[in-house]
This record gives structure tokens, sequence and C-alpha cells, in this order.
């Protein structure tokens, strides 16, 4: 599936956060499902440690399940939270399709993150061994102006690869 990144509800935000005047960054990533599977809201919302930057290669952080609805970084790392979005009837109150419920396992790559621009991918693994991998390009609302949104590639396959 191929599906555009939501360039009006995508988001790189810099928040000022605590008096050491650091800035925790968050990425919005929404993507337009065009009626595929009957979604209607797809994405996810990940918290990057203050300051993040990604300027020198890919960084890939492993997600864990948690034994409940979400994945979570596997160790201290770049990636604080990390929050999956999904929303239509169908789906478990989880956020995840029925038939293939809560991933086990997934990860995130960043292969740039700059002060209003992050690119990258996430990859979620199921039980059943099949893979949901959704690719991001992102700017932030002053980068966008003008602009037409990344195309979002998302692979839905049973790969193991």
């Amino acid at each position: 599936m191929n599906w555009p990144i939501d360039v009006e509800s995508s988001r790189l935000e810099r928040r000022l956060s605590g008096s050491l005047g650091n800035r925790t960054v968050q990425l919005n990533l929404r993507y337009i499902p065009n009626g595929d599977a009957g979604l209607t809201d797809f994405g996810a919302f990940v918290r990057l440690v203050d300051n993040a930057k990604v300027s020198n290669g890919p960084v890939t952080v492993l997600l864990v399940g948690n034994g409940g609805a979400r994945l979570v970084p596997e160790s201290t790392s770049l990636v604080l939270e990390w929050d999956g979005i999904v929303g239509t009837r169908g789906f478990t109150g989880s956020g995840y399709p029925e038939a293939s419920g809560v991933p086990l396992a997934g990860s995130v790559t960043l292969a740039e993150v700059t002060g209003d621009f992050a690119a990258g991918h996430y990859v979620y693994h199921f039980a059943d061994g099949s893979e949901l991998t959704c690719t991001f390009n992102i700017p932030t609302p002053a980068r966008a102006d003008g602009l037409l949104g990344g195309d979002v590639d998302v692979d839905d396959d049973d790969d193991d690869d």
C-alpha cells in the first residue's frame, strides 16, 4: 500500500521543557489511508529525547511489547515514548486491527532529524509473522508552506524480511 502523509496533521514539534531550556522533540505522524482496510486514522506519536538530532546516518531503536496495548523502546535511547494511532470500526480497543492484533515488537529508524525536518521509517512485527512498514518524511508547518506532502510508503506484507 502507498499512503500519503497528511501534511495538515503531521508535525515535527520542539517544545520547551523545564527550566534548563531543553526542547522536547515530538513527531506526530498521520497518514491518509485512502479507505484501505476501512481505516479512518492511522499513524504514530513519537517523543524523542531533548534536543534530539540525527544527521550522521540512521539510528534504529527497537520497540517491544509491554504486555498491553503499547510498544515501548527496548532501552533508554533516542526514543522515549511510542504510541500507535489507529481508528475505525473493526479494531480492538488497543487501536490495532483485530486480524493482526497488537504488534509483538517493532523498530523505528530515524534517518534524519533536524530543527525542522524528520525522515525515517518504522516497522511493526505481528505474531503471525507479518510486518507493516511505514516511511515518513515530515517538515514543520513553516517548512511545509507551499509544499505538497511527501509520499509515504506503507508496505503490508507477510514476509519475514
